[in-house]
């Protein structure tokens, strides 16, 4: 389970894989937090700003994490891994906890889909500046494989595959990827 450094939205994610997006209220997230409904209202606006508010923050700290472990990885490989590991693999376990996976993504409204989009946003940037120190100038541009592999990835561990099958799926990505870096 992913779990996130303000406790407000790391409960707001425990009821979510509990009850669902649809099902959660306000008042459940008030009593998972520990705070009244009326700081969640003050504080977020409603249960599509809570939300956001933890999209936002799971995508921040997933792009700390990004940053420290691509300054930190030996070469592409490492990168490409770190990445998986960091953006990919939280987000899959946390949709195998939910009773309705859809649900997710179905019952999100405006606020939290511009936040997720924000989060994409974020991660396909730091891939490609990660992507373009290896990629040789007769590959596509950085921003082009940067988009391929959030999104190929991101629609993978959404598709309700199992471990073992996204497992099989990054490992081709993840070779497609070093075999564009070779020169």
């Amino acid at each position: 389970m992913i779990r996130l450094t303000d406790p407000t939205l790391d409960a707001a994610l425990r009821v979510v894989s509990r009850y669902g997006m649809r099902r959660t209220t306000m008042a459940d997230i008030a009593r998972e937090a520990g705070v009244s409904r009326q700081t969640l209202y003050d504080r977020f606006g409603d249960k599509d700003g809570v939300m956001a508010a933890a999209i936002r923050c799971i995508g921040e700290e997933t792009c700390a994490g990004l940053r420290a472990a691509f300054a930190a990885a030996p070469d592409l490989a490492a990168r490409i891994d770190a990445y998986y590991r960091l953006a990919v693999w939280p987000v899959f376990d946390m949709m195998e906890t939910l009773p309705d996976a859809a649900d997710l993504e179905h019952g999100m409204g405006p606020a939290s889909q511009a936040a997720s989009r924000e989060a994409e946003a974020a991660k396909r940037a730091l891939l490609a500046g990660m992507l373009r120190q290896d990629l040789p100038p007769a590959c596509p541009p950085a921003e082009d494989v940067a988009a391929f592999v959030e999104q190929a990835s991101s629609r993978a561990k959404m598709s309700g595959a199992t471990r073992p099958d996204l497992a099989r799926f990054l490992a081709v990505l993840r070779a497609a990827v070093l075999a564009l870096a070779r020169p």
